[in-house]
């Protein structure tokens, strides 16, 4: 998938996300989904950086979303390829960041794990971490961070807490 591990580039990239909650609940839902970070990394829309940094170009994703599906300025297209419904989970994903207006039209055909995610994500975009985890939605998450507990940054105290 890249030069580092998933855990690490997971790590990284909540740690990019910052506390902003839209950024980071968008985060959290392309890793929680599990499709995406593979592709991202493919189309180099995801960067990841020697000295332990990494971030997705949202722009770039939204770009992907709303065109034809090549970077802007690249010699050549790499293009993403997903179905209907991992493309409704990229598309929430850039709209939860707060910054890209796009169509939203295909989650109502998520299937029920799916539909649990996006509306955990877009419950932690809205109203906070803590109020998406009182939901109930998602299971087996850190209570602390929403991260399931290999790509939890917290102390293994907190982390062995886990709701089931």
């Amino acid at each position: 998938m890249s030069p580092i591990d998933r855990g690490t580039l997971i790590r990284q990239l909540a740690d990019s996300a910052g506390a902003a909650k839209g950024p980071r609940a968008a985060t959290w839902l392309l890793v929680q989904h599990g499709f995406w970070l593979p592709e991202l990394l493919r189309a180099e829309i995801i960067t990841t950086l020697p000295s332990g940094i990494a971030f997705i170009s949202w722009q770039s994703a939204a770009n992907h979303c709303s065109g034809p599906g090549s970077r802007p300025g690249a010699s050549i297209p790499r293009p993403l390829d997903a179905s209907d419904s991992q493309w409704a989970i990229l598309k929430l994903a850039c709209v939860l960041t707060g910054y890209h207006a796009l169509d939203l039209y295909r989650l109502g055909s998520l299937d029920d794990r799916n539909h649990a995610l996006a509306t955990y994500a877009f419950a932690w975009a809205t109203g906070g971490q803590q109020y998406a985890a009182s939901t109930g939605l998602v299971t087996g998450l850190c209570p602390r961070c929403s991260w399931r507990p290999e790509n939890c940054p917290c102390s293994d105290a907190e982390a062995s807490e886990v709701k089931q």
